[in-house]
């Protein structure tokens, strides 16, 4: 997620990864996958599970006279290592109303 102000500067970002893995022990110690050995494997799910929520509440500082900013979050899936792409993205814009 990133929160662009009014001229377009970045004020805040942040991300959060979901992720399915496998850790590799032997001896107590972890070891390269090429040292792998199933009965030496602890799997651990920390992925996003299907038709599963998930929320966030951030408390962003801004600038006095700061009229509106854009805020742009995106659902992105990591294929591979080198490989990437967007599922969802959504764009906003927020007018900051003073009382």
């Amino acid at each position: 997620m990133t929160v662009n102000d009014d001229k377009g500067r970045l004020i805040f970002s942040d991300h959060k990864d979901f992720h399915v893995g496998d850790l590799y022990f032997k001896g107590g110690k972890r070891v390269a996958m090429a040292e792998w050995d199933v009965t030496a494997t602890e799997h651990f799910d920390l992925g996003l599970k299907a038709l599963e929520t998930d929320a966030h509440t951030y408390i962003i500082p801004l600038e006095e006279n700061l009229k509106k900013v854009t805020v742009e979050a995106e659902f992105r899936y990591l294929y591979t290592r080198d490989k990437t792409f967007s599922v969802q993205k959504a764009l906003k814009e927020v007018v900051i109303e003073k009382y």
